[in-house]
Parts: C-alpha cells; structure tokens; sequence
C-alpha cells in the first residue's frame, strides 16, 4: 500500500470535519464533503502519476474545478465507474449551492436543516468516491 499523500489526509481531514459539522452546520457538512472527495481525486491522480492532468495551462480558460471534473470525468470513462462522475457531480452541486445559495431564497443552513436527505446522500456519495480512488 502507498504511503497516504498529504491529498488523502485533507480529505480524510475535511471528512471528520464534515461529520463533526453535520448536526449543527448541515451546509458545512455539506461543503466539507466536496472537498473530501476534491482531495480525493487529487490524492487518486497522484497515486496514478498523473497530476498534469489537474494543472491548468493557462490558455484554454478553464477554472481548476472545471479541469478537475474532465478529469473525473476521464477516469469515470476509462473505468467505467459511471457512479463516480455521478457522485463527484452531485457534491459539486450541493456544495456551489451551499457556497454561492443558487437556487436559493433562505441561507444554505436553512436549506440543509429542513433537507437532511440531501446532507446524508453527500455522505452516501463521498463513500462512492472513497471506494473508487482510494
């Protein structure tokens, strides 16, 4: 087995935190699994010597979160892991609504409070992550 990256202990970090977080602070907790499973892939593009892939070129405009899921995406292809874009695509929604209140009318932590199925499915979600990359 590898040595862990320090990718794998952020998000291992960032998971604890989310657990913490999910009673008082669903948006948080919502949030923190995003970044569990964006450390994820980092740590999973490491392991496989492919961290070029997550490097933007600087010329072709996209945001790193954008080059990420084309990566997640590839990976997703190449595996057929078709659970794994789902499940990186979902966290990637909940938590831009949770960040920037898309779709909106109340704060995220009213959002959250009254959806708990939507905080659990983001747990559901980053344990599909963790199976596939780690």
């Amino acid at each position: 087995m590898c040595n862990p990256t320090v990718y794998r202990k952020q998000a291992e970090f960032n998971e604890q935190t989310a657990i913490a977080a999910k009673q008082g602070f669903p948006d948080w907790a919502v949030i923190m699994c995003f970044y569990a499973a964006l450390h994820w892939v980092n740590d999973y593009a490491v392991q496989q010597q492919e961290t070029q892939e997550l490097k933007s070129s600087g010329d072709n405009g996209g945001s790193l979160h954008k080059i990420r899921r084309v990566y997640v995406k590839k990976i997703s292809r190449k595996n057929e892991w078709s659970d794994l874009e789902d499940a990186y695509v979902f966290l990637f929604g909940v938590s831009m609504t949770a960040r920037y209140l898309r779709g909106l009318n109340r704060t995220a932590r009213e959002h959250y409070s009254h959806n708990k199925d939507i905080v659990q499915k983001c747990f559901d979600e980053l344990e599909v992550i963790k199976s596939r990359l780690s």
